[in-house]
């Protein structure tokens, strides 16, 4: 998934276009770095950045199938200078606003690397 967030997001969406109606997007924030955002329970350093996480969630929640996202495990407790958590919800916020109808870039999205 590292390696290719955006490809592979892609290829899921292409295998559950095959199988399903509709799908439901589930995003627990484990799936992060915490060393990039630190909103997890379980420190690791292997997951995904926000960058990485924006590209994907865009693919997914473009698809007409996408029926919805549910975001579990975020511990804003663990949001150490106030930055983490605006720019998860940022990403969020983009990847589910309608096409054409994004909202523009805040002081916590811009960049998001």
């Amino acid at each position: 998934m590292r390696a290719d967030p955006v490809g592979k997001a892609a290829e899921a969406v292409r295998r559950l276009d095959a199988i399903c109606g509709s799908f439901l997007v589930h995003l627990d924030v484990d799936v992060l770095d915490t060393n990039d955002v630190p909103l997890a329970n379980f420190p690791h350093s292997a997951g995904l950045s926000l960058g990485e996480l924006a590209g994907a969630l865009d693919v997914f929640c473009g698809s007409d199938a996408c029926a919805g996202l549910v975001l579990t495990e975020v511990d804003p407790d663990h949001d150490p200078d106030g930055t983490p958590l605006p720019q998860l919800i940022d990403v969020v916020a983009t990847a589910l606003a309608p096409r054409g109808q994004r909202p523009p870039a805040t002081r916590s999205t811009a960049p998001v690397t």
